[in-house]
């Protein structure tokens, strides 16, 4: 390892990328720490490491404010959507699904960024009905198994959703055959928290170093 050289922990992506391309820009070779699998953090030279760590000072403040611009503005397009697909939804509904549903860094539906917007409401809605409408986490708690419980809410949760205006096909959703499961499957999949809220990942970038921690 050469001298000279500091680690920057994982954890804020503002100051990974920029490290990056300051050290790539110096023409140094930049080294990321690993523990086996897991990234703990880079490794850059301490005159970089210390630039970045000023800078994420200097422009806290900045970014801050455009996080929030930004954070509102995609809440204001989900209770759009949300008053369209659910014209009846009370506001305290409609309140609750949006504080929850879409709560940065949460890892919720509504955070996902793969997914279009009238679906994630969609889910965020349905999840928000058979946690708060149902017995649901009643018969979890009573032992019932979670397929049987989501199988007994079921009836409650379309026709609330029927009141509050909702027109269009769900079947899809709570239907057990293959294709339907298959279909969910794929969407599951797709509701990973999105990358922007994490570092972006260092195994991407073959021209670094690795070395154990």
């Amino acid at each position: 390892m050469p001298k000279g050289y500091a680690l920057l922990p994982k954890g804020i992506a503002y100051k990974t990328l920029h490290c990056r391309k300051l050290t790539r820009e110096a023409g140094m070779p930049l080294y990321v720490v690993m523990d086996k699998k897991t990234t703990l953090g880079l490794r850059a030279p301490k005159s970089i490491v210390s630039q970045v760590h000023l800078k994420a000072k200097d422009t806290l403040a900045t970014r801050r404010a455009a996080t929030s611009k930004r954070d509102a503005a995609d809440i204001a397009k989900a209770a759009a959507s949300l008053r369209f697909q659910f014209p009846k939804i009370s506001t305290s509904d409609e309140e609750l699904v949006l504080k929850h549903g879409f709560k940065k860094h949460s890892g919720r539906v509504g955070r996902t960024g793969s997914i279009p917007l009238e679906k994630k409401v969609l889910l965020a809605v349905i999840a928000h009905i058979r946690h708060k409408h149902t017995e649901y986490d009643a018969l979890l708690r009573s032992g019932t198994e979670r397929e049987a419980a989501r199988k007994l809410t079921r009836k409650k949760i379309e026709t609330t959703m029927r009141t509050w205006g909702f027109t269009e096909d769900i079947s899809w959703y709570f239907s057990s055959g293959k294709k339907a499961m298959n279909a969910k499957s794929k969407l599951h999949k797709r509701t990973a928290t999105p990358m922007e809220d994490f570092d972006t990942d260092d195994s991407m970038d073959a021209e670094y170093v690795y070395v154990a921690a």
